[in-house]
């Protein structure tokens, strides 16, 4: 298995090495650098500008709902 390299998207320092499978796989990585978080999605890894994507394809909780 190759480990795929996550960058961020702000200022491009590596934030990890990891293989998302499936398009229900998701991370949320916050940059050390320059404190922006930034999610990756699926087998292809795109970035997701928006939280609310995420939420609202169920993918992660809802912060706001108890």
């Amino acid at each position: 298995m190759e480990l795929r390299e996550y960058h961020c998207r702000n200022c491009g320092k590596l934030l990890c090495k990891g293989c998302l499978t499936s398009k229900e796989n998701a991370l949320e990585v916050k940059c050390r650098k320059c404190h922006e978080i930034q999610f990756f999605q699926g087998p292809d890894a795109e970035i997701i500008k928006k939280r609310s994507v995420l939420i609202k394809k169920g993918i992660i909780p809802d912060p706001e709902v108890d």
